[in-house]
């Protein structure tokens, strides 16, 4: 059995990678975004296939959990095998992932709110996984807007760069989070662990 808290955090790092390659790449195309997004789904999808295999998620969250990493997996390998997809195609393709796997992680979240310790960053996680379906559905795919800096540069914002953009900042928020919370769970069963032993040491003496 893999303890939970190792898996989110593997998670959360999987995540704060593709919201770092994003931050530090300049160019925000779908092909960039499908690429990107894919590689992160489908290992993703792998974790999530292992914590449900070695039995990291127990009773009714397995099923939520293995549900999710189906979606996650399938999404990852669409997005590599359509390289050329415009962003129509990667924005469907992301709102519908985000909002079916924001849902089951909520739920899971919900199902093990009395008893999980990671259960409020599972719904956390889910609601915001939805919020970015939300926006990925509802992005205008035809957006352009030409603007100035303030030294007179001159850009253009589409909604590919957009879209790619709050991938992005949803990628580090999401990862930070997991991270956090799988570095204070672990810490939190350390303080425990070493208590018992301290009690059972002083029952000895």
């Amino acid at each position: 059995m893999v303890a939970a808290w190792t898996l989110q955090l593997a998670r959360g790092i999987l995540a704060l990678a593709l919201g770092l390659t994003i931050t530090l790449t300049l160019e925000h195309t779908p092909a960039f975004g499908l690429l990107t997004f894919g590689v992160f789904a489908v290992l993703t999808g792998g974790v999530l296939l292992l914590a449900v295999g070695r039995s990291a998620y127990p009773g009714r969250m397995r099923g939520a959990f293995f549900g999710q990493a189906i979606v996650t997996l399938a999404a990852g390998i669409i997005a590599l095998a359509v390289p050329g997809g415009d962003v129509v195609f990667f924005a469907i393709l992301v709102g519908s992932w985000a909002v079916v796997a924001g849902l089951l992680e909520a739920s899971s979240g919900f199902l093990a709110r009395s008893f999980a310790p990671l259960a409020r960053d599972w719904i956390i996680a889910g609601v915001l996984t939805v919020l970015l379906g939300g926006v990925a559905l509802l992005l205008p795919p035809d957006f352009v807007q030409t603007f100035s800096g303030e030294r007179g540069n001159a850009g253009t914002l589409t909604s590919s760069i957009i879209l790619i953009g709050v991938v992005g900042a949803w990628a580090i928020l999401v990862g930070v989070l997991q991270c956090i919370s799988a570095v204070t769970v672990r810490a939190d069963r350390s303080d425990s662990a070493a208590t018992v032993r301290a009690a059972g040491a002083g029952a000895d003496q």
